[in-house]
């Protein structure tokens, strides 16, 4: 047993699970085995405590690391940044540059606004659906963070996230007046979804999914799914926070909009 391995047995007994993220677990991947800490991170290579190489066909980073770790264009910005000064009272005129970057590859959107992590995007998104049409009820489909108006899926209908990302999430914690308050469907049964449409269409706020995840789109289901949407007012939210730039720069949404019925 290596360094790595022996440092988590310390891990487990100090931190709630034993990292930060469900998803970095050595668990998930070759318990007892698995190199769980590394000491350096260079393009697609990773070295562990014991100065062990490896090659990162796995996550590269949760997905993250489109460019691979330590990016040398990317690293020196970061740099540049610190030495700068990267906290201030005042706001940083990146924020600027980059919403003008991110509505000249979206020209549709109206505005650009940043959040701290996927799940709290995905939380402001359902806020935001469910204050613009005055509903309460969202259809998901696929992962979307840890926050209740998601975990809350399991408080009526058992262990219905299983199916979606993970099984046993339990929603302890989560208020159980948030029953019922989202419904899950699968993706590519457009048949099960419409379904969910005609049971609950006049108190539907939003929909909301992944648009790619394991498997591709089949017989038009986005864009089905885009057309009911428009036709009945519900706000329609792509959570394209997994597929990230990684298809192509601007979302998988690019790419997959095809059909002849525009998903934007």
């Amino acid at each position: 047993m290596g360094t790595s391995q022996e440092l988590y047995k310390k891990a487990k007994k100090i931190i709630p699970g034993g990292t930060q993220l469900l998803s970095k677990r050595p668990e998930m991947f070759a318990p007892d085995i698995w190199p769980a800490y590394y000491s350096k991170a260079k393009g697609c290579k990773v070295w562990d405590l014991d100065g062990h190489e490896y090659i990162d066909v796995s996550y590269m980073g949760i997905g993250a690391n489109v460019l691979g770790y330590a990016n040398d264009a990317v690293d020196e910005a970061a740099k540049q940044a610190i030495d700068s000064g990267s906290m201030c009272t005042l706001n940083t005129p990146e924020e600027v540059y980059l919403t003008e970057k991110l509505l000249e590859i979206h020209p549709w959107a109206g505005g650009v606004r940043y959040a701290k992590a996927g799940g709290e995007s995905m939380a402001l998104a359902v806020r935001i659906a469910r204050a613009f049409t005055k509903k309460d009820k969202v259809l998901f489909c696929g992962y979307h963070g840890w926050h209740d108006w998601y975990l809350s899926a399991n408080l009526s209908k058992g262990d219905v996230l299983a199916d979606q990302h993970l099984a046993g999430l339990a929603p302890l914690g989560v208020p159980s007046g948030l029953a019922g308050t989202n419904l899950p469907f699968h993706y590519n049964d457009i048949e099960e979804f419409e379904e969910l449409i005609n049971k609950n269409q006049h108190k539907i706020a939003g929909v909301v999914m992944e648009p790619v995840r394991n498997d591709y789109p089949k017989n038009g289901f986005l864009e089905k799914i885009r057309k009911i949407t428009e036709k009945l007012g519900i706000v329609l939210i792509f959570d394209e926070i997994t597929a990230g730039f990684r298809l192509c720069t601007g979302g998988s949404h690019l790419v997959l909009d095809r059909g002849g019925y525009s998903l934007t």
